[in-house]
């Protein structure tokens, strides 16, 4: 594949200058940091669609010549990774389909007949209703870059992920291929190395998705490894064990989103270079592994190839010391040491268990270990954020540590323990120049969380207000909550005294409870509205109705509605600054309406309603009134379905408005 795209310029590979370099990996078998998915032990029941990019040898296909006799392909190097991580996820226990299963596909000259289309391929993974895909490809620029990248489907008409679960699948992809295959960064632009490939190739200026992508039905990916056209990476890929050092990278990055513990087994691989010639990689490199005592006995040897790369590979390395002895004719041998940390799960279990909610406050918090442990070099490790203080302390042969809060922790607060330096690791690495070793490990931190339990939901405002004693006859009544509350259970504990009949709805993401009467409450009515014991949020917390911080007493509010005289209900603690007449309500009506009006000063006031044709039909108000906000009840009754005016003087203030009766 080829970026067509500017990009900024990385720095070429670090093994350019050594005279010996090697990679050691070692998968450590902890729990993937995920919450999302049970914790598993392989891939059983996963299905995967693995594409290999490109095909047969033709215009479709890759072709860069690093050196005299030397041809690369793109579509036999991503073959080989395919078949590599099929055997891979296979020994996992998943079900893997290739879209290319056949080596005919890149042997092909002269014809498509073993390439399927881009099309072809998402078919195929959708027809198997397969978990996941995946597209291996590698790319190509200036011949000068050389860093990973992962594509996805974007949805244009959002302008987001098509599938949000295949960004971290494939942070995690790109995370563990740079491991393997120790390309340059990139900066991705939805997430570190991860592209959304409608905005990258050019978005609202002429984007477009990848046509593998284009049709799937569940999340996948597209991998770049690396860029074959920067000729040291180019010989590499000529390597059918470097290939199989990044499906191995692919392979990590499926375990670790799917929270799989690593293989325990390790790789040990690297590059012979010839210092005197500038660092160029040796042909036909000769290197021997010897395991060092302990109860390991390996004795291999690895032949390399002659396409200029110096590459070595040893992989299903258990944990132990071994000696690299580097035997190539011609040159000096050489011998290293090297040491494959064991990769066992330090963490047997913990309390609070990982993604645990409700949790309380008072909790003392637990780690289990396999065997006993440096307690410095745990304590050292330890962390909870948000930061708490506390004390920890050990017991059963420093295999149990606790660490007990030093006051109670926050309410329905997310917390999250690490052991720095203990977690998912699936690819330590260690280099070595000549006799001079340096490590780079890469241990992530071994982490769970939890959350606390929440504080009882509380009700945070309500219409009318407590005690109130002019409450509107025409407005529902609302409650709003500190918490989601469980609506049917909401529901269930609701009552209002004296019974009025009605509906009830929910806003503010089932926060604010409204009860809406079937017709006007009724005037100078005293009302208590009762949510009861069984009332709770959606965490399970019963409603706390007196604010004490104990869930589980009703919640109670007493109201009386505005009275009423001669037809007209006055509020007299809302006195408004300036005239002013609101639309009726409801509107249209039937038979009758409510007005309410509000004058600033005292004064004669009138009003009246009229019909289309100016004739006054009814006079609700004309009198003198004092300073306040007003309501009256309109009743049209005797009067005719159509449109109708209302007309409010108080001095020289006048207003109109209108209504309509409808039968």
């Amino acid at each position: 594949m080829k970026t067509t795209l500017l990009f900024q310029r990385h720095s070429s590979l670090r093994l350019r200058h050594s005279m010996i370099m090697m990679l050691a990996c070692a998968s450590l078998s902890l729990f993937s940091p995920r919450t999302i998915f049970a914790q598993r032990t392989d891939l059983s029941g996963l299905k995967f669609c693995i594409d290999q990019g490109h095909g047969g040898y033709n215009s479709n296909d890759r072709h860069v010549i690093p050196d005299a006799g030397t041809d690369f392909w793109e579509s036999e190097s991503n073959y080989y990774k395919g078949v590599w991580l099929k055997q891979l996820l296979e020994a996992q226990g998943a079900t893997v389909i290739l879209t290319r299963p056949n080596k005919d596909s890149i042997y092909n000259n002269s014809s498509d007949s073993d390439e399927p289309t881009l099309t072809a391929r998402w078919q195929l993974a959708n027809s198997n209703n397969v978990n996941w895909f995946h597209s291996i490809h590698s790319n190509a620029f200036d011949g000068k870059t050389n860093y990973t990248m992962v594509l996805l489907k974007e949805n244009i008409s959002t302008r987001q992920a098509a599938f949000p679960a295949a960004i971290d699948m494939s942070a995690d992809i790109y995370n563990n291929i740079r491991a393997r295959d120790r390309t340059s960064s990139s900066g991705g632009n939805i997430k570190t190395g991860v592209y959304l490939d409608y905005t990258f190739y050019g978005g609202p200026n002429g984007g477009y998705n990848l046509g593998v992508l284009s049709g799937l039905a569940m999340p996948g990916e597209l991998s770049e490894g690396s860029f074959h056209d920067y000729f040291p990476e180019t010989r590499r890929l000529m390597n059918n064990d470097y290939r199989k050092n990044e499906a191995y990278g692919i392979l990590n990055g499926i375990l670790q989103y799917f929270g799989v513990p690593f293989d325990t087994l390790g790789v040990i691989c690297g590059t012979q270079v010839d210092k005197s010639l500038s660092n160029k990689p040796i042909n036909n490199v000769v290197v021997h592994l010897l395991s060092q005592g302990g109860f390991l006995s390996v004795d291999k040897i690895y032949h390399g190839d002659n396409f200029n790369n110096g590459y070595f590979f040893f992989d299903s390395l258990s944990s132990g010391n071994y000696s690299v002895v580097f035997e190539t004719p011609g040159f000096p041998n050489d011998t290293v040491h090297v040491t494959i940390a064991s990769s066992r799960n330090p963490v047997t279990s913990t309390e609070p268990s990982a993604s645990a909610i409700q949790i309380s406050r008072s909790k003392v918090l637990s780690l289990t270990f396999g065997s006993p442990m440096d307690t410095a070099k745990i304590r050292t490790a330890f962390s909870i954020t948000p930061s708490v203080d506390g004390v920890i302390a050990w017991s059963n042969n420093n295999t149990v540590m606790t660490f007990t809060p030093s006051q109670l922790l926050d309410y329905k607060k997310s917390y999250t323990v690490s052991l720095a330096g203990m977690g998912n690791s699936p690819a330590p690495l260690v280099f070595v120049d000549n006799t001079s070793i340096t490590s780079n490990v890469g241990a992530t931190a071994f982490t769970f969380a939890f959350t606390t339990v929440a504080l009882p939901p509380y009700v945070s405002t309500s219409q009318p207000a407590m005690n109130d004693t002019a409450a509107r006859v025409t407005l529902p009544i609302g409650i709003r909550f500190s918490e989601t509350m469980d609506t049917a259970s909401v529901r269930a504990a609701f009552s209002i005294a004296p019974a009025v009949s009605g509906r009830i709805a929910w806003s503010n993401a089932n926060t604010t409870f409204l009860f809406y009467p079937d017709s006007s409450f009724p005037y100078g009515t005293d009302f208590t509205v009762t949510i009861g014991t069984a009332a709770k949020s959606t965490y399970g917390d019963y409603v706390d109705g007196n604010k004490d911080s104990v869930g589980g007493d009703a919640y109670v509010l007493t109201f009386r509605t505005v009275q009423i005289t001669a037809g007209v209900a006055q509020n007299p603690n809302d006195v408004p600054t300036k005239f002013g007449l609101e639309q009726n309500y409801p509107n249209p009506f039937n038979p009758s309406t409510q007005i309410r009006f509000g004058i600033p000063v005292s004064g004669f006031v009138s009003l009246r309603i009229f019909d289309v044709l100016g004739r006054e039909v009814s006079t609700l108000v004309n009198e003198r009134k004092s300073p306040g906000t007003y309501e009256v009840q309109f009743d049209g009754s005797n009067l005719p379905s159509g449109v109708y005016f209302y007309r409010l003087q108080a001095g020289s203030s006048v207003e109109t408005k209108k209504l309509t009766l409808l039968r």
